[in-house]
């Protein structure tokens, strides 16, 4: 029996090593893992920043008062002139949306069918069984 039992210690003596060692690991890989969502999280928040301030300079470079004195500044080169409104048409030019007509006899023998008590549903079924 004493033998038995000094197996028995060994083996959960072992077992108890590895469980240490596997916890370890679990906990160690967990920590990397941390460190890696915290390196990308810090990385998303400097390129949204980096965005934000990209937006304002967009905004600022597309002011009127900021693209004005270059389109004079090019305006010999460009030619550019003021639009006038009947150069976008009117709503007159559109076309009209065609007529949709329906199937009046498909329907109305839809209707007759349903008025006769007949399922029309389960007659297709039965034909294609």
């Amino acid at each position: 029996m004493s033998r038995f039992l000094q197996r028995l210690n060994i083996v959960l003596g072992v077992i108890a090593v590895i469980a240490v060692v596997a916890v370890y690991s679990q906990k160690h890989m967990a920590e990397l893992t941390a460190e890696k969502i915290g390196r990308i999280e810090s990385a998303i928040a400097q390129q949204q920043a980096d965005l934000s301030i990209l937006k304002a300079d967009w905004a600022y470079l597309n002011q009127p008062t900021h693209i004005q004195p270059i389109v004079d500044r090019h305006n010999d080169v460009l030619n550019l002139q003021v639009a006038e409104a009947k150069q976008f048409g009117s709503f007159a030019d559109l076309p009209m949306r065609p007529q949709q007509r329906l199937d009046t006899e498909s329907l109305d023998a839809l209707f007759e069918t349903v008025e006769a008590g007949e399922d029309p549903i389960g007659s297709l079924l039965e034909g294609l069984l």
